[in-house]
């Protein structure tokens, strides 16, 4: 097949990439290739994919420099992006979109020939469920099937879990000493960063937290008062997310428990299937897709709600997860082999509802 993967252009699609979304594309297109399709990605020009780059903007959007209207910056090469696909779609038997935000794309879809499906990675509001509507002629996949709930009149093909490379998430038997938060956080608090710091102080574990600060005055006001020697944040504060992809493997492998504790409808949450590919169990709010993702009680517990003190009691039960049994999950479910799999499937379908 001659495929078009359309990627996001906020971070390149790399294997040291900081984006879930941007390394989701970039092995989707690699394990492509290794199958011997011919694979077209457009993207930003810092991306390191194989097959062909076409690319859209000199670099990733984060790190071109800064620029006076940053919602213009974007939006320009965005329209660039478009504009190429809209060119050179006669010469692919298949559009796959990923672009950030994933309804731009699909505003060309009447007015060409090649076929499109957009996976959509962020939840589905209904305003923008009213808009893809309009759009019968092309097909969307989500990433969960608690994404797509009480969405109606779309034209879904498909759920297709989002995969990791088990190999590069490696399985360390022996558990850890500390519990880890592995996250963004700004205002709002939608990953729950202050609910895990909230339930060490409680029980007096060891917290290590990473990820990417959106907010720095949200980091100075709700995480920094809190940092001592059993509660650190690990990496500079930084927007793109400081934390290079050995040593997030290592945060995981090295982890008694992943404290998952969302505040919003996480269509997904890449976190979860990271931690417990290396073995640690995951510990969870019952939102979103949780529930697809966490077997309660043999990979980690899924606790109601906002329910800290449930959480609270998760953790000081963790030690009777098999990390065997998180690894197998994973292993069965969610690698990067099987997601891949599945778009062919419907690569293939949705070929020949159009032939």
């Amino acid at each position: 097949m001659k495929i078009a993967i359309l990627a996001p252009l906020t971070r390149p699609a790399h294997p040291d990439t900081r984006g879930s979304r941007p390394r989701l594309v970039y092995d989707l297109v690699r394990i492509l290739v290794q199958k011997d399709h011919a694979v077209t990605t457009f993207g930003p020009g810092d991306s390191k994919v194989p097959g062909k780059l076409i690319k859209v903007s000199p670099k990733s959007i984060y790190l071109l420099p800064k620029a006076e209207n940053p919602f213009y910056q974007h939006t320009v090469y965005l329209a660039k992006l478009i504009e190429a696909i809209s060119k050179k779609a006669k010469e692919f038997d298949i559009i796959h979109n990923h672009v950030y935000p994933e309804f731009l794309p699909v505003l060309i879809s009447p007015f060409i020939k090649t076929p499109m499906l957009t996976t959509i990675h962020l939840p589905i509001t209904e305003p923008m469920a009213e808009l893809l509507r309009h759009y019968p002629q092309t097909f969307f996949t989500t990433v969960s099937d608690n994404q797509r709930r009480g969405i109606k009149g779309v034209n879904f093909i498909g759920t297709v879990y989002n995969g990791v490379d088990t190999s590069e998430f490696p399985f360390k038997r022996e558990k850890g000493e500390y519990l880890l938060f592995f996250g963004r956080m700004k205002e709002g608090d939608p990953k729950g960063v202050e609910i895990a710091i909230k339930i060490a102080q409680k029980i007096g574990e060891n917290l290590k937290i990473a990820g990417n600060v959106e907010s720095p005055v949200f980091y100075k006001k709700e995480i920094e008062p809190h940092l001592n020697n059993k509660i650190q944040f690990i990496g500079p504060v930084d927007p793109v997310g400081p934390i290079g992809f050995e040593e997030k493997v290592r945060l995981y492998q090295n982890a008694r428990a992943l404290l998952f504790p969302i505040q919003w409808e996480e269509p997904f949450g890449m976190t979860m299937i990271e931690a417990m590919s290396c073995g640690t169990p995951v510990i969870a709010f019952a939102k979103g897709a949780v529930k697809e993702v966490i077997l309660d009680g043999k990979t980690g517990s899924i606790c109601p709600a906002g329910n800290i003190e449930a959480m609270t009691e998760a953790v000081e039960k963790i030690d009777q997860i098999d990390r065997v049994s998180c690894r197998e999950h994973v292993k069965n479910n969610f690698t990067i082999e099987r997601m891949v799999d599945e778009f062919e499937k419907i690569y293939q379908k949705i070929l020949s509802k159009n032939a």
